[in-house]
């Protein structure tokens, strides 16, 4: 199953990481973000079923709406399908559609009547949650494709920054100014108009000035704790210079599309297929996401004008090629929403809170003044009084 995702990425993000091979060119090209009116997208670490999430989609979809434009369309759609049949308040689905189990979404109408509609999706996420249940606890797990440094982990970010600023494969103009002084250096970037200028500022002791401009079409950042500019992308890039980064989660989807009685904008919302988990997940959770994981498979799942259903079908299994590590239980509120409910956890490691420490150390204090006050002999305390 499926039953929270993680998408922290701002909209333009999210185009960036799924741009694709265009057939006549060979060129790669972004896909067009569709923003309804009514269904608003919000990054957040922790999205919990019925919220708004980025879906990939093909544009014959919105007939002449997006007449002319042969990219894919990527929309934010509401998690939990609403069959387009159904009465009264679209939020209010009798049935749980969350997730749609690959054995009965051909006979079940919910879904058989979208599918044979053509109306298959591709639901984006960097990950998603899974609990591993025991006897006593369940342990939430952060699932996601590996990281394109091989690294397959999310590093906590560290307060200290490194002065030294190092970009491999682009043009760096840097002027240093620096007077005979050593003080911890605080980096600031500035993005503007593909211009990435980078100004650091030292305290009183020290007045330096960095300036460094990196013509770049991509968007880059700071990388706290090695101090480097590191791009968001990959190294793959195409002729305009865009570049994909850490390969965003591509799970199986149908949708379907619900409209208001009085007219007015249509409800995009969707199930995401599920499949029985694959020895890489199994021991975590018995069922997972149909995830897809390559852009012929992607491309072929979208186009129903050319890839029949039955066809389509036999990309649906389970799959090996991810991973993953235990998270903090702060993911298990849908209401936390920070960088916390990805990054890595110890379930062992003793759990250490303010109040916790607080008491610690004021028994540690008590402690301390009872043993000072046991050493201290009556005749001492006699003198000391008199």
């Amino acid at each position: 199953m499926c039953g929270r995702t993680a998408c922290a990425l701002a909209p333009d993000d999210i185009v960036g990481r799924c741009t694709y091979q265009r057939r006549s060119s060979g060129q790669r090209e972004k896909p067009v973000w569709r923003d309804p009116q009514e269904q608003k997208y919000y990054p957040s670490h922790n999205i919990a079923p019925a919220s708004h999430t980025p879906v990939l989609l093909s544009s014959r979809h919105y007939g002449s709406e997006l007449e002319g434009v042969a990219e894919p369309v990527i929309q934010p759609m509401k998690w939990g399908l609403t069959p387009s049949w159904h009465k009264g308040d679209p939020y209010k689905v009798e049935y749980e559609t969350n997730n749609c189990r690959a054995e009965g979404m051909l006979t079940k109408r919910m879904y058989k009547v979208p599918l044979e509609k053509g109306r298959r999706c591709v639901i984006l996420a960097e990950g998603f949650f899974e609990w591993k249940r025991s006897e006593k606890v369940k342990q939430p797990y952060y699932i996601y494709f590996p990281k394109s440094d091989g690294e397959g982990e999310v590093k906590e970010e560290k307060p200290d920054i490194k002065s030294e600023i190092k970009m491999e494969s682009i043009s760096v103009k840097t002027e240093v100014k620096l007077e005979p002084a050593e003080s911890q250096l605080l980096e600031k970037i500035k993005q503007e108009d593909g211009v990435t200028q980078v100004k650091s500022e030292v305290n009183s002791e020290v007045k330096a000035e960095v300036k460094s401009e990196v013509k770049v079409e991509r968007d880059v950042k700071a990388d706290p704790e090695e101090g480097n500019l590191k791009s968001v992308a990959n190294s793959e890039s195409n002729n305009n210079g865009d570049l994909r980064g850490d390969k965003l989660l591509t799970m199986a989807g149908v949708f379907d599309v619900w409209k208001p009685p009085d007219g007015g904008e249509p409800l995009y919302s969707y199930s995401v297929i599920t499949v029985d988990a694959s020895p890489a997940m199994a021991w975590i959770h018995h069922r997972m996401p149909a995830i897809l994981q390559t852009d012929e498979d992607i491309e072929a799942w979208l186009d129903s004008d050319n890839v029949p259903l039955h066809k389509a079908i036999e990309m649906i299994h389970p799959i090996e090629g991810v991973t993953m590590h235990a998270v903090s239980p702060v993911v298990n509120n849908s209401r936390n929403k920070t960088p916390d409910c990805v990054k890595p956890y110890d379930p062992k490691k003793p759990k250490t809170t303010a109040a916790s420490s607080f008491m610690m150390n004021w028994l540690g204090k008590s402690k301390r003044s009872d043993s000072d006050t046991e050493k201290t002999s009556p005749a001492k305390k006699q003198k000391s009084e008199t």
